[in-house]
């Protein structure tokens, strides 16, 4: 396999800390009193600065996740010479949508003409577009596909953020909202002769309650779950980090491949810029390898590694015949790793 294009596409409205205070402060100040909204504030700017976050991207008004989507894609197809009769496959990899059925995929299939394509979505957390990769390369295996598209919109995510307080009790569930980053991706990927991928994927189911965006009905499949809000995304961000840096590291070093690789540039999810170089520390990954794009355009989610490779890219810090490493956690938790030549 072989990934023949990476694109992105990023909406227009720029998101600071003093953006994201000015929101909670505007949907809570008939809520809160002045103490209460300072220390909120407080809390958040504190939160933000050691996670490293420092601007991101949200939908303005009159944007559209799916025209972003379909804008990375067709830029995508454009850089890797085909149409969308080419396309064996669609595997879309985004928590941003906007129903549970369908498929995502199946509403972008008509509009890029991909009539022969094969449509479905991969829901893994942070881990959705690594994951996808795993899926494709089986696909390529199978002899019977040749050519497809992963793609995500993780935009209109600002609707599954909690931004009202009953107390501040509840704001330390929420506090990685304020993170997150909009970004759509679009990967055209290729049938080569294989050999060219080596990745490896370690699950910790028995820390999924750490990071979720519930449905009404969680509680069927986790009592814990009652106590969270519907369609809202919450994340026990320091033991979730903890737990899932150490668990890279873990499975890393104990993989030859990876332990023993030399690498031009290196990608990780970027959840955290102080998670992201503590790992980079750990796994002696030279400074000048590693690229990140967490305090310039937050958690972007599934996105966080085609956005840094298509920007890797516009900066040629990534060039055809690199060596890449990719460094993944997500919720779940998921663990993904993937070395290959670009």
């Amino acid at each position: 396999m072989r990934i023949a294009a990476v694109t992105h596409a990023l909406p227009s409205r720029r998101i600071t800390t003093r953006s994201i205070l000015e929101i909670l402060r505007a949907r809570n100040s008939s809520r809160l009193s002045e103490a209460e909204l300072a220390a909120v504030e407080e809390r958040v700017t504190t939160f933000l600065e050691g996670a490293g976050t420092e601007t991101r991207y949200f939908l303005a008004e009159g944007e559209r996740a799916f025209d972003l989507g379909l804008d990375a894609a067709e830029r995508a197809m454009a850089e890797a010479g085909i149409t969308g009769h080419d396309l064996d496959f669609i595997i879309y990899t985004g928590i941003g949508r906007g129903w549970l059925e369908p498929s995502t995929a199946a509403v972008f299939q008509p509009a890029l003409g991909a009539v022969r394509a094969t449509c479905f979505d991969v829901l893994d957390g942070c881990a959705g577009w690594i994951r996808a990769l795993q899926v494709s390369e089986g696909f390529f295996a199978s002899g019977a596909f040749r050519c497809g598209l992963i793609l995500n919109s993780e935009c209109g995510i600002e609707g599954f953020g909690e931004f009202r307080f009953d107390d501040l009790a509840d704001l330390e569930k929420y506090l990685a909202t304020y993170t997150v980053g909009e970004a759509a991706t679009a990967t055209i990927v290729v049938k080569e002769a294989p050999g060219n991928f080596h990745m490896r994927f370690a699950n910790y189911g028995e820390h999924a309650s750490l990071c979720m965006i519930p449905l009404e009905n969680a509680s069927q499949f986790m009592a814990r779950a009652a106590e969270l809000r519907p369609g809202r995304f919450f994340a026990h961000s320091h033991e979730l980090l903890s737990i899932t840096t150490r668990k890279i590291i873990e499975v890393y070093e104990s993989d030859p491949v990876f332990r023993d690789g030399v690498y031009d540039v290196a990608f990780g999810h970027a959840a955290s810029e102080k998670a992201a170089q503590l790992i980079r520390r750990r796994l002696e990954i030279p400074a000048a390898t590693y690229f990140s794009t967490h305090a310039q355009f937050g958690n972007t989610i599934s996105a966080s590694v085609p956005l840094a490779m298509s920007l890797a890219r516009e900066q040629q810090r990534l060039n055809r015949g690199d060596r890449v490493l990719v460094i993944v956690g997500a919720s779940g938790i998921t663990v993904g790793l993937a070395t290959f030549t670009y």
